[in-house]
This record gives C-alpha cells, sequence and structure tokens, in this order.
C-alpha cells in the first residue's frame, strides 16, 4: 500500500514539474524560428482523433498548430488519472491529494482529451511517432 502511495505522489510530482514547465513555456517569448528543438521525450496535447482499430491517435500539441500521429502499441500503458473529490466541490486551496490512477484502453479516450505522452525516442520535429511508454489523460 505504501508502495502505491509513493508511486502515485511521484507520478504527481511529475505532472505538475510537467505543467509547469509547459506553462512556463506558454508565458516565454516567441523562439527564433531559426532555433532548432535537438530533443523531446515526453508531450502534453489534445486528443482530436482516435482511431481505436489502427491503434494510434491524432493528437494537437498545447501551443502548436501541427497534428501528430501517436501509434499506440502493446506495451503502451494507458492510464487515467482523476481527483479524488468532486469538480464542483473542491477542497480548499492549498490542500494536498494524491490523483486517482485508472488503467483504461484506447477505447477510453475521447476528442477533447487532454493528454500527456512520455517516448522513449526523440520526437522533436516528427509528424508521427510510436515506441510510446505511457499516456495519461489529465485530470
Amino acid at each position: 500500500m505504501k508502495k502505491k502511495i509513493i508511486i502515485l505522489i511521484i507520478t504527481l510530482v511529475a505532472i505538475l514539474i510537467a505543467a509547469g514547465y509547459f506553462v512556463c513555456i506558454s508565458l516565454k517569448e516567441k523562439p527564433n524560428p531559426k532555433e532548432v528543438v535537438s530533443e523531446i521525450f515526453s508531450l502534453q496535447a489534445i486528443v482530436s482523433r482516435i482511431d481505436v482499430q489502427n491503434n494510434f491517435l491524432i493528437v494537437k500539441p498545447m501551443n502548436e498548430e501541427n497534428e501528430i500521429k501517436v501509434i499506440v502499441s502493446g506495451t503502451t500503458k494507458l492510464t487515467k488519472l482523476s481527483a479524488p473529490f468532486d469538480s464542483k466541490n473542491p477542497p480548499p486551496p492549498g490542500t494536498s491529494f494524491i490523483p486517482e490512477k485508472t488503467e483504461i484502453t484506447l477505447k477510453d479516450f475521447k476528442l477533447g482529451d487532454q493528454i500527456l505522452i512520455k517516448t522513449n525516442k526523440n520526437i522533436a520535429g516528427k509528424g508521427e511517432f510510436g515506441d510510446v511508454e505511457f499516456i495519461q489523460i489529465l485530470p
């Protein structure tokens, strides 16, 4: 039980760090088009298409115009994070909580879901990629 709590805390911290990173990026000035990002291994995006039969998602990365095809394999871990409270009655500010993590299938994804994707290979500049470690639907 303690191991599950520790894993959930680590997952939450990783998500908060990733979200903070993406917020910081969006607040920065637009980069020079000549600058090229050399390595990207994670991506926060919105689901714009789901193809369950062919095991892929089309996603639109946050603050970008281009869509990307994400191929889901049998080893890709799919999970949904949800808050352990009613969103209409949230806890007071500053209250800490551990999100509930549920294993899901590709059929559980919906258009407009905000997701976090973690890959094992560099995806910088790619319009399609596989070798995805996990995809999480964010709360």
